[in-house]
């Protein structure tokens, strides 16, 4: 059994000795930077467009959130009743 193994292990190590290496065409490099000249590329203007519109965005929700806290203080103070203690005077 010991000498099959070895066998087998011989017969695999001569098949990957025996496999041929991958070379790169000459012009992958050339070809690389061409597709990355090529992509479509996201002009700045519209970068901060996007950066200004979502400032403005985050703002008003924060003046909108603040400004509905104030007014929901007045609604409440409304909504409370307030006791008149004058009959319990001590």
């Amino acid at each position: 059994m010991k000498n099959s193994s070895n066998t087998d292990m011989k017969q695999v190590f001569e098949q990957l000795a025996n496999m041929n290496k991958v070379e790169p065409s000459i012009n992958l490099y050339a070809q690389t930077l061409n597709k990355i000249q090529r992509q479509k590329i996201i002009p700045l203007f519209w970068v901060k467009v996007v950066a200004c519109l979502f400032i403005l965005f985050i703002g008003s929700e924060f003046y909108l959130t603040t400004n509905k806290n104030n007014t929901a203080k007045k609604d409440i103070s409304i909504i409370i009743y307030k006791t008149n203690n004058i009959l319990y005077d001590e």
